[in-house]
């Protein structure tokens, strides 16, 4: 579950799985221009929209923290119950496509230093290097070759799906969540960085831009008010 506060200061909750689809949307419209684009390539897509589908269970029933300070978010879940949620999420990738579990097993993966000290962490990336690997055997030379290049598709749809999720919307840049603010880790063919904006309350400015036109997203929110959730959908214009 993503949690912020709205600008009425009332809790947000946003399910990781939907976030996730706005992750796909973002690489269905992937600029033309691009020759590594996944537009093409609906495995690549499949595991930027589905990367996520570990949270449908976890996020059905919002989780309180037991000191009663607001709801657990996908950052400090309870790490075990996190990891299993992971795994069966990953599995249930695997059995609709190999190559977008792998991708899937690698972004989880990437959350945790490989010389971690937690015995949970450790057993978690041990089992998904070995499925990794035997999965990574049934691929072709080709297939194995444009893994990198797809894992930074998925990193970074995921991220501006977080940013247009997880900041308020309209945030100038000193309100922004710090993880994006300085733009975007990934590089590209045509942009050694992007950056976003929010233009205003329902528009985001990409800048370059990795989209071949405008796309329109809808968030779904759920936003408590005197002890119940309301449903709100958020739409968004990212340029």
């Amino acid at each position: 579950m993503i949690v912020r506060r709205n600008d009425e200061g009332k809790t947000v909750l946003i399910p990781q799985h939907a976030h996730a689809a706005i992750s796909g949307e973002i690489a269905r419209h992937w600029r033309q221009d691009d020759p590594e684009s996944p537009v093409q390539r609906p495995d690549v897509i499949m595991a930027i929209e589905q990367h996520d589908r570990a949270w449908i269970p976890l996020d059905e029933v919002p989780r309180e923290k037991p000191d009663g300070d607001g709801f657990y978010s996908f950052v400090d879940y309870p790490l075990t119950d996190k990891l299993r949620a992971y795994q069966q999420g990953i599995m249930e990738v695997r059995e609709q496509s190999r190559y977008a579990a792998i991708l899937c097993s690698r972004h989880y993966g990437s959350f945790f230093p490989d010389d971690t000290d937690d015995e949970h962490i450790k057993a978690f990336l041990d089992r998904e290097k070995g499925l990794q690997q035997a999965d990574k055997e049934t691929l072709t030379a080709v297939d194995q070759a444009t893994l990198d290049a797809d894992q930074k598709f998925l990193s970074f749809c995921d991220d501006v799906s977080l940013y247009l999720c997880m900041n308020i919307p309209g945030a100038s840049k000193d309100e922004e969540v710090n993880w994006f603010r300085d733009g975007f880790k990934e590089k590209f063919t045509f942009a050694e960085k992007i950056t976003g904006e929010w233009v205003s309350t329902d528009k985001v400015k990409l800048s370059p831009s990795p989209l071949e036109e405008a796309l329109q997203v809808v968030i779904p929110q759920y936003i408590l008010e005197d002890g119940k959730f309301r449903e709100e959908k958020l739409h968004i214009t990212v340029t």
